[in-house]
């Protein structure tokens, strides 16, 4: 069988393992205005949309702050529709008070950075038009950290615009992970899962995708070659969906990983792979 990951594979929600569940929902319902769609005392689901969940708050008895110096999320990236949905979203953080970390434009995006109360990074960006992505002469993708146009943004902010929250068609558009080893995630997220590699920075970040995208998923060394795992209890990434077109896209990759002797899960309609994280990635489909 000759397999091929479903090129048009796209980011569904990601789950954080949260201390206080009272200051991380204030953050994201009222900071970022992501709306509640289920709600316990362990656990909050919320969306962007009113329909599908973006980003689930879970927690539990001892949780602790995650360890610096350890594999983890280093941020998930929300993407928002066009430039001026970008300038709506940062102006009312920034209107909040709350702090960023950095901004660049990337070439074929425009991001700003930020942390969330427990230390979880964020990126906000928007996409520019594929065809206006740049590449090398041999056809790959360029990348760069520039300064960010600050000024080119804003200037498209409707100021009259009211804030109801994250702009409808928001969604989760990369995740990017601190690891031990970047060979270990080649052999795992390419040679097995059968992502394409995009771009490799310096032996120290792999950034890997399908269909063409600049990258669905990255992985650094940033917290230390070999870095540990963090403790079980500790907060951060415990999972997140990748939507797959369909359930026999979902069964293909089933299929695919029994025959390579892979380890995973199939629930319902869902194929469940443990990363080196101790993340569970869910490849799922909405139909």
């Amino acid at each position: 069988m000759n397999f091929r990951l479903d090129p048009q594979l796209c980011l569904g929600h990601l789950t954080l393992q949260v201390q206080s569940m009272e200051k991380q929902l204030a953050f994201y319902q009222h900071g970022f205005g992501l709306h509640i769609l289920s709600q316990t005392d362990e656990r909050v689901t919320l969306s962007a949309d009113r329909v599908q969940p973006i980003l689930v708050l879970q927690t539990g008895q001892n949780v602790i702050i995650k360890p610096a110096r350890t594999t983890g999320l280093y941020h998930f990236a929300l993407l928002v529709p066009s430039r001026q949905d970008l300038a709506y979203v940062i102006n009312h953080l920034l209107q909040l008070g709350i702090r960023f970390d950095g901004a660049s434009d990337h070439l074929f995006s425009e991001a700003f950075y930020l942390t969330d109360p427990e230390g979880n990074g964020i990126e906000i960006y928007r996409d520019l038009p594929r065809n206006e992505w740049p590449r090398s002469a041999n056809g790959e993708l360029l990348a760069a950290s520039n300064p960010i146009d600050f000024q080119g943004i804003m200037a498209t902010l409707d100021t009259a615009r009211e804030w109801t929250g994250f702009p409808e068609g928001t969604v989760l558009g990369h995740m990017h992970l601190h690891v031990a080893e970047l060979s270990e995630a080649d052999h795992f997220y390419i040679t097995q899962l059968g992502f394409e590699v995009i771009t490799r920075l310096h032996d120290s970040a792999l950034f890997m995708s399908v269909g063409g995208y600049h990258h669905h998923i990255a992985t650094n060394l940033w917290q230390g070659k070999g870095a540990p795992l963090p403790p079980a209890n500790a907060t951060g990434l415990l999972e997140y969906s990748l939507i797959l077109t369909s359930p026999d896209e979902v069964q293909a990759l089933a299929e695919h990983l029994s025959e390579q002797g892979i380890s995973h899960t199939v629930e319902e309609k869902s194929c469940i792979v443990m990363d080196s994280n101790r993340v569970r990635m869910i490849f799922t489909s909405y139909e």
